[in-house]
């Protein structure tokens, strides 16, 4: 897929996710599987609706019962502005069931095995294992019908973006959930470094463009007392225990292609690359794998890297970057700084302003890569219709209207004189176009005006128009803007998308197959990333041993069936 097409696709598709709810059949094929309860009164369920694109929805009011995650920031979704507009707007009025985030995938299992479901289940992430394998035997229902008959803003963006409806197409080939999509150009390319720009200064050093001056600065920083304290104590590079934080996914990209989506799920496409006949290849297993280990091992043994980097928790990576007195850190390997440093005024030294991002590194063999996950803006299994659900009709128009400009502000920004208002006259946004819009401060329980993350979509254009004042240092190293800019400029001119493996749609049979098998061989590739960088597992010595476990964990059939999956998914495209 084309990189303009699918930031594009990112985007329009925005307004459509997390929300969309509904229940129905779809597709003639899937007919004969659908409750007859639904079957029968699908007659009654339109006359019920108003036509398609017009609001209310419906003539007489109804209730949908919805369970989601509960959004503790904001409160009961009942009592949030956006979801009491949403419902005078539509007529429909919405039973919230809202899970508390740590267990929810267990208490939804237990929905599912007792049959005991809610009209729809929202913002859970659903693998496409369980999409296929529950819309199969008909506990979530096909959306195709609908999506022709009611979609007047879902066919907008199907129809001007085909990669889309592959995304989330089935292997039956039927939808049986939609996604929620949130685009932020930073999203897509979240592997990221940042130099100490004071400390480079300091120590007479440009920005390092090959690994051989990489190497350098950090001897720099850790020779000549960069941050002025008289004091031998910098840290040339820190990371942390999380995959997104991690120092070896980071610098493995001046070796070899390195994509590590932080997840477990069987459809995972973690460590896991398209090379130039579209085969899908495995780097941890390849010999540039080993040559970038083989460095990074280098360095940390000469006190370059921080060992804790691979041990130490978020909570004391946080302690060490916030010190107080001089920074300790020259070289963060973090996705989000401002989550780490905070905003501009947090510290007397302003230490997020002293930060700015790294170019991918040119490896020894001329290497250089950015990983991009241009699908990262498309969450699959976020929206689902469940058999329980008795007006499908009225909750897919509920779902659709998602798709709008209109509902996706008022669900990211709230009402105007609450959370924006209107630019001052000729003000500009980040993009460099015409502001559209000048958020409000909100904090505290002023934060149900608006619900971020899980109702609406942020689009790009709406993002990146709001009032950029490039003088104004407070915002200007708040976190969008950083990130905006840092990514913009330099990353997204070293990525490569067509490497990148898409999001696949596995089978009930082959999601069950390499579920285990998915989940020890990252555990198998994160021991041995500390182990042999650590120097405990020798590297040279042990390679071939190393090499021999994958074939046992199960690593061929895994190949075998991702290249069966992406052949089915967009081999023809």
């Amino acid at each position: 897929m084309k990189k303009e097409k699918v930031l594009k696709l990112a985007a329009s598709a925005m307004a459509a996710a997390l929300l969309v709810t509904g229940c129905g059949t779809s597709g003639s094929e899937k007919s004969a599987g659908a409750p007859a309860n639904v079957k029968q009164s699908e007659a009654a369920q339109a006359e019920a609706v108003t036509p398609a694109g017009e609001f209310p929805i419906v003539k007489e009011p109804i209730t949908l019962k919805v369970a989601t995650i509960d959004a503790t920031y904001v409160g009961p979704l009942k009592d949030v502005d956006f979801c009491k507009w949403y419902e005078e707007k539509t007529g429909i009025k919405i039973e919230w069931t809202e899970l508390p985030s740590d267990g929810y995938k267990e208490k939804l299992n237990l929905m599912l095995t007792t049959g005991n479901l809610p009209d729809v289940i929202l913002g859970m992430s659903v693998s496409s294992g369980d999409v296929s394998s529950y819309g199969e035997d008909g506990t979530f229902l096909g959306l195709d019908d609908y999506i022709e008959k009611y979609g007047v803003e879902t066919k907008k963006i199907m129809e001007e973006h085909d990669q889309l409806k592959d995304m989330i197409t089935s292997p039956d080939g039927h939808i049986y959930a939609l996604p929620y999509i949130n685009e932020a150009l930073h999203n897509q390319y979240r592997t990221r470094g940042w130099i100490n720009q004071d400390w480079l200064k300091a120590v007479g050093m440009e920005m390092p463009k090959t690994t051989e001056e990489f190497e350098a600065v950090l001897q720099a920083f850790k020779d000549k007392d960069p941050n002025g304290n008289g004091i031998a104590d910098e840290i040339p590079m820190l990371g942390n225990s999380s995959k997104k934080n991690g120092i070896v996914n980071y610098l493995m990209n001046a070796f070899i292609y390195m994509h590590d989506m932080d997840s477990n799920d069987p459809s995972s496409t973690s460590y896991l690359y398209l090379d130039d006949d579209k085969k899908v290849q495995f780097s941890p297993e390849k010999d540039e794998y080993k040559e970038g280990l083989l460095w990074i091992k280098s360095l940390i043994k000469k006190g370059l890297i921080d060992s804790t980097s691979f041990t130490q928790d978020e909570t004391q990576f946080k302690q060490i970057l916030m010190n107080e007195g001089s920074a300790k850190v020259g070289v963060i390997r973090a996705d989000l700084i401002n989550t780490y440093l905070l905003e501009y005024n947090s510290t007397p030294d302003h230490r997020v302003a002293q930060y700015s991002v790294l170019e991918p590194l040119i490896g020894p063999e001329g290497f250089q890569y950015q990983p991009s996950n241009l699908y990262a803006s498309v969450l699959l299994g976020n929206f689902i219709i469940t058999s329980s659900c008795q007006n499908p009709e009225a909750a897919f128009r509920w779902a659709d209207g998602w798709f709008s400009e209109e509902a996706s502000f008022m669900a990211w920004y709230g009402q105007e004189g609450k959370g924006w208002i209107q630019p001052p006259e000729g003000s500009v946004a980040m993009n460099g176009e015409k502001a559209l819009y000048q958020r409000l401060p909100v904090e505290g329980a002023d934060q149900t005006i608006r619900v971020t993350n899980k109702f609406g979509n942020n689009t790009a254009k709406m993002r990146e128009s709001e009032v950029y004042l490039e003088g104004d240092l407070a915002q200007k190293f708040s976190t969008e803007p950083i990130l905006y800019f840092a990514t913009k400029n330099s990353l997204v001119p070293y990525a490569k998308p067509e490497h990148v493996v898409p999001p696949l749609m596995l089978t009930r049979e082959e999601s069950a197959e390499i579920s285990n098998i998915r989940t020890m061989i990252n555990d198998y590739v994160e021991e041995n990333q500390a182990v042999f960088c650590l120097g405990t597992r020798d590297i040279d010595k042990e390679w071939d041993s190393y090499i021999k476990e994958f074939s046992t964990l199960g690593l061929n059939r895994m190949l075998e069936i991702y290249q069966t999956a992406y052949d089915r998914q967009y081999g023809s495209k």
